[in-house]
């Protein structure tokens, strides 16, 4: 059976998400609007789908693909304007032609249909939340792993909810989110994936979008908040946010690459090969200790990459029996990887994470994890140490390439520098 899908153009309403995505991939309860509706189509008995698109339709070309994930075929098809519904029935359906599925899933208006409840999903940010809360439990049934841990309220996959948060329902905190404590989220609140919501933060009768972080104490209401935007549909007024501790963008994509210099991974690549010989001498030292040689660590990602700080952790490797930076020997290859960066912060396990207390100690969060880093320098290695979070958190704030050099020439200068035994005091190259 034949379908077709009209994808909506930009609307003034809902310029925070057009500004970002072609509005049939808005996000909607952990989908894209227009995948939700495949799902359903699919659902229905359809085969074939035409999708018309005039907004960017290269980007929801790449997003849907053929169609094989929901058993379709799809054809996406480049429209000079948004296709009024009728228009498209005259155009695609003559009488002769029996193969559609029967009305209203014939022809289908993105965000007009009832692909999520409500009339008019797309009319504006109000019409756009209120369908998301109607449509709340049937998603919640739909999403694998999803859970309503109490009524009105669901949970996704690996989100992180401290015990000190308060959630009120009806409320959506989609997977690998992060709520703090002291945090309220509730009543008519939606959060979508990889998502923080720091301490004290307040989200009532609002969108949050995906991979955003809502600072500590700020209050969101009647907003929809994607990135550093934030859009208040009473007033209808579009503020850019410019301070990050507010609201700010946990980063792009769905991976946790922090390094895209080819140059630089490759050169981790080949130092990695010509230092290749130190993993012999600690397999001799652990084979002597009957200890194994590499010691598995997983580390929390930062938030310059995707859902960083959302749960997500990062795999790393240490070499058993050696000190210095011959034990982070096998980091080099998580600078090749993408995983790491040459210069960064060091990594953190999630207990050690929770451990940072300030918001200027959080700031460690926000650099890379590194081969080196800046506290290295300092002989500070402890992560409970005041002086080493100081050190992580300056280089958070002030990273540059400039400092990034002067790190790695002083570190290569001094590949076997042991650690002060005193303190220096905070002065940064």
């Amino acid at each position: 059976m034949k379908t077709a899908i009209l994808c909506p153009d930009p609307r003034t309403p809902l310029r925070l998400l057009a500004g970002r995505v072609p509005l049939a991939l808005a996000p909607c309860l952990g989908l894209p609007l227009l995948e939700r509706e495949l799902i359903r189509l699919a659902d229905r008995g359809a085969k074939d789908v035409l999708i018309l698109a005039s907004d960017r339709p290269d980007v929801i070309r790449l997003a849907v693909g053929n169609g094989d994930r929901w058993g379709l075929r799809l054809k996406v098809s480049v429209e000079p304007r948004e296709c009024p519904i009728e228009e498209a029935r005259r155009r695609l359906q003559p009488d002769s032609d029996r193969g559609w599925l029967a009305e209203p899933d014939a022809v289908v208006a993105l965000g007009g249909s009832p692909g999520l409840p409500g009339v008019g999903v797309l009319a504006d940010g109000a019409a756009f939340h209120a369908a998301l809360l109607d449509g709340m439990a049937e998603a919640g049934r739909q999403r694998v792993g999803a859970r309503e841990v109490a009524p009105g309220v669901w949970t996704g996959l690996r989100s992180r909810i401290d015990p000190g948060a308060r959630l009120r329902a009806p409320c959506w905190i989609g997977e690998r989110v992060w709520v703090r404590a002291r945090a309220t989220v509730g009543p008519g609140a939606v959060v979508e994936d990889d998502a923080i919501v720091d301490e004290d933060a307040e989200i009532e009768g609002s969108w949050v979008g995906p991979r955003t972080y809502v600072g500590a104490m700020t209050h969101l209401d009647h907003s929809l908040a994607w990135g550093s935007g934030l859009y208040d549909w009473r007033r209808d007024s579009l503020t850019e946010v410019v301070d990050a501790f507010l609201l700010g963008d946990l980063g792009e994509g769905g991976g946790e690459r922090v390094s895209r210099s080819w140059t630089g991974r490759l050169a981790a690549a080949v130092a990695a090969a010509l230092s290749s010989p130190v993993v012999l001498l600690a397999a001799f030292r652990a084979r002597a200790r009957r200890e194994p040689v590499f010691i598995r660590r997983r580390a929390i990602a930062p938030r310059v990459t995707a859902g960083a700080g959302s749960g997500r952790e990062v795999d790393y490797a240490e070499l058993n029996g050696l000190d210095g930076l011959a034990r982070r020997w096998p980091q080099l290859w998580s600078v090749a990887r993408g995983h790491f960066a040459w210069v960064g912060n060091r990594p953190l396990t999630r207990t050690e994470a929770d451990g940072l207390e300030t918001e200027f100690e959080q700031l460690w969060l926000n650099a890379p994890i590194g081969l080196v880093s800046l506290a290295d320098l300092y002989g500070c290695s402890d992560p409970t140490d005041t002086e080493t979070r100081a050190h992580s958190s300056f280089y958070a704030a002030r990273r540059d390439a400039r400092l990034n050099r002067r790190i790695l020439q002083w570190l290569l200068l001094h590949p076997f520098r042991k650690p002060r035994v005193s303190r220096p005091s905070l002065q940064h190259p």
